[in-house]
């Protein structure tokens, strides 16, 4: 399988340390803001354009790991060519005029877009749910201090600081770097609207930490995770790469679960 990216920063490159031979899959273009920029050694052929990386690398499916900003400017572009797109970003569609177009251009070009789990999980029991009716679903991210706040700030913090709580939507609309697993959560349940976050500064954590409680017919649902950080990146935890290969391992499998 032919696989292009949007990025190549800290999840990209862990994305293509993670791939091994048995997969199958090859990276054959990444789509960067300069593609004169230094690279690793083991970075894809690099394009500056959509149109680019769709028609010289001529990629099966695209994947998106650059955030909301390169989502909606390079996502429809994508989909209207008629290639299938994962993305991380899900937060991006918090704004509805690019709900729209990922949406238009994915019908137009006979396209689909899948959200990758990223950083949380459980999605596939609170989209289960949701068939039968859910009545609330809460989620909670606590991240260290340096993680939400500027320098000087998280330096002088010394307990737990609630520093957001509301919908998903004005989660994701301020906090674009941050709430994409809140996002992903909504979109397999309430909605953006009326899935509640809370996010939380905590100076005595190492770790991300997400929180999923979901209440519905189906009965209760509490799910947690403590994500270790990349070392490049302390807001993006391990397993956001992970969840992308899997995804396209998926993609290949003669059998999915879940």
């Amino acid at each position: 399988m032919r696989v292009g990216l949007i990025g190549f920063g800290t999840i990209g490159m862990g994305v293509a340390r993670l791939l091994c031979p048995a997969d199958q899959i090859e990276l054959v273009g990444a789509l960067v803001r300069d593609s004169s920029k230094a690279r690793p050694v083991s970075a894809p052929p690099l394009y500056e354009r959509a149109s680019e990386l769709v028609e010289e690398a001529r990629p099966d499916v695209v994947v998106e790991v650059a955030g909301h900003a390169a989502l909606a400017c390079h996502g429809p572009a994508v989909l209207r060519a008629g290639v299938d797109l994962i993305l991380l970003s899900i937060g991006a569609l918090a704004d509805p005029s690019v709900e729209a177009a990922l949406c238009e251009s994915a019908h137009a070009g006979h396209a689909r877009l899948e959200v990758a789990s990223g950083a949380i999980g459980a999605l596939d029991a609170i989209a289960s749910a949701a068939v039968g009716g859910l009545d609330s679903v809460t989620h909670t991210t606590r991240k260290p201090a340096k993680a939400l706040l500027d320098e000087a700030a998280a330096r002088g913090l010394e307990q737990p600081l609630e520093v957001f709580r509301g919908s998903a939507r004005e989660g994701a609309l301020k906090f674009p770097e941050n709430i994409n697993v809140a996002a992903a959560v909504a979109f397999a349940g309430l909605g953006l609207d009326k899935t509640e976050v809370c996010v939380v500064a905590d100076p005595t954590l190492e770790r991300n930490t997400h929180e999923v409680v979901a209440r519905g017919s189906f009965g209760e649902l509490r799910f947690s995770i403590a994500g270790v950080p990349t070392q490049e990146n302390r807001r993006t935890g391990r397993l956001v790469a992970m969840s992308v290969v899997h995804a396209l391992r998926r993609r290949q499998a003669w059998m999915a679960v879940g």
